[in-house]
């Protein structure tokens, strides 16, 4: 084993969080139980893990029932030219609306991840090479970009290197 590897591996149990090294299956297995159980949870997972858990997880009813569409040219490019992330890739996202209309949508949602984590950490995820990210039962606090009041509902997203953010059932989105 590479002891740069083993380096980083130490500073991240070191700092709380769990490294698990695992076949394939067995890594599966923990996304869908973590799922199922309501906790919430980021896995980092091999390219061919998240491919499995997607096609087990987004059914045609779910995506549906999510409302989950493919992020537009016109969307990618306003993305690209306001908030600076370059190549999304195959980007899905539920757009959802506040209760005085307004859409939130990735755009929104990067944005909001821009100002929580800054645009290296955005722009990082979607240049994964080897990996994808994937969080499961995420709280979200957003407020609605037009008028400033709280949304409630579930962000629903998937992609290459975003592996999405995925829900024992389909959100309730307002």
């Amino acid at each position: 084993m590479d002891n740069s590897l083993l380096a980083h591996i130490e500073a991240a149990v070191g700092s709380g969080k769990v490294v698990v090294s695992a076949e394939d299956d067995a890594v599966v297995a923990l996304v869908q139980e973590t799922i199922k159980s309501g906790r919430t949870a980021s896995f980092y997972l091999s390219r061919e893990q998240a491919r499995t858990l997607r096609d087990l997880h987004w059914t045609p009813e779910l995506v549906r029932d999510s409302r989950l569409e493919q992020v537009s040219d016109e969307e990618k490019a306003r993305i690209e030219s306001e908030l600076g992330i370059a190549d999304i890739g195959t980007f899905r996202f539920g757009r959802f609306v506040c209760r005085q209309g307004h859409e939130f949508s990735a755009f929104d949602f990067l944005r909001h991840g821009i100002r929580e984590h800054g645009p290296a950490a955005v722009q990082a995820i979607f240049e994964l090479k080897n990996a994808a990210f994937l969080r499961v039962n995420p709280y979200f606090a957003v407020n609605c970009a037009t008028c400033d009041q709280p949304m409630e509902g579930g962000i629903t997203y998937e992609g290459d290197t975003y592996a999405g953010c995925s829900y024992p059932d389909p959100p309730v989105c307002m």
